[in-house]
């Protein structure tokens, strides 16, 4: 029986790659079936989500206007994710600033900055709001540290500004420590944002799981990734009650890297985690392995400095599955 998976391609380049993804799948021998959502109809989306209770979903362009969040957001919202993980992983071969990182950032997604509370308290004068709750701060430190002992982490450190903003991120902290309190196998301590960030442009392998609010989620994660290997490792995981979606959060479009210039190992990647998830182990160590092979042999795309097209990406993958088998 084929497994139903909601696959929303995102725009610019997304449903050239989600076509490559779409093949390569095939060729590991597991049958999924697409719920094909173009990512024009918010509910739809949503609802596809929630019947099949997993997606992949590309980078959704949107500019914000009336006042409205970028659909990313809305749909985020809507389907309740209240984490989303990235494991920033260096993978061999892929052109890198620091090889070998392997690092988790567990970032809440609820509340923070995030909430969309902004107003004009008088002229040229705008307040945005940040919201901190208990129940959210207790939620992701629980995840952070259910998700260090199933995966086998140490240590999970926790991302704040407490010297700053002491209530909000103070809470954030004390929360953290209380939570830590129950898991006496894992490691805890803590670090300012920003000297999180100068510690990991200059030694990522320092850290393990990083558990971060919000906004300081967002951009750590986005650090990280720029140290092991740039958009390829930077793809996520969002989490909500029922449903899992693996998301590349970054894209580009045609008319930026022509009609054969886009990288497709990033939905390749959100397809390995796929399949690993759906419980296919071997698939997915294949389509792994097999993208591992390609950057090996330097098939890089233009983004990694490489002159790979999207086809002899597609090509160079397709072959390592087939020699593989």
């Amino acid at each position: 029986m084929p497994y139903e998976v909601t696959l929303i391609p995102g725009d610019g380049c997304g449903a050239q790659v989600a076509d490559v993804m779409r093949d390569l799948v095939a060729a590991t021998g597991v049958d999924i079936q697409w719920d094909l959502q173009t990512g024009a109809d918010l509910d739809a989306m949503v609802a596809s989500v929630r019947r099949t209770g997993v997606a992949l979903k590309g980078k959704i362009v949107s500019v914000a206007a009336g006042g409205k969040m970028p659909l990313t957001l809305q749909f985020r919202k809507k389907l309740g994710v209240h984490a989303i993980v990235r494991h920033v992983i260096h993978l061999p071969g892929l052109p890198a600033r620091a090889p070998g990182t392997n690092l988790v950032v567990v970032r809440e997604a609820s509340e923070d900055i995030y909430s969309g509370f902004e107003h004009e308290s008088t002229d040229g004068v705008f307040e945005s709001v940040k919201v901190t709750t208990r129940a959210a701060c207790e939620r992701i430190s629980t995840f952070a540290f259910e998700y260090a002992v199933r995966h086998g982490r140490k240590r999970v450190t926790t991302v704040h500004k407490a010297n700053i903003l002491k209530k909000a991120d103070g809470m954030f902290l004390a929360v953290s420590r209380e939570v830590a309190a129950r898991y006496p196998s894992i490691q805890h301590d803590d670090i300012i944002v920003d000297a999180l960030c100068m510690r990991i442009v200059r030694r990522p392998s320092d850290f393990d799981v990083l558990l971060c609010g919000n906004l300081f989620g967002d951009i750590v994660s986005d650090v990280a990734a720029g140290m092991a290997g740039g958009v390829t490792v930077a793809c996520g995981t969002c989490y909500a009650d029922g449903a899992v979606v693996f998301e590349n959060p970054h894209g580009t479009s045609v008319e930026v890297v022509g009609p054969d210039g886009a990288n497709p190992y990033p939905m390749i990647g959100m397809a390995v985690d796929l399949l690993r998830y759906l419980g296919e182990i071997d698939a997915s160590a294949r389509l792994r392995h097999a993208c591992v092979a390609a950057l090996e042999a330097g098939v890089h795309t233009g983004d990694m400095g490489g002159t790979a097209g999207t086809q002899e990406v597609h090509a160079a993958v397709r072959g390592g599955l087939t020699s593989a088998r």
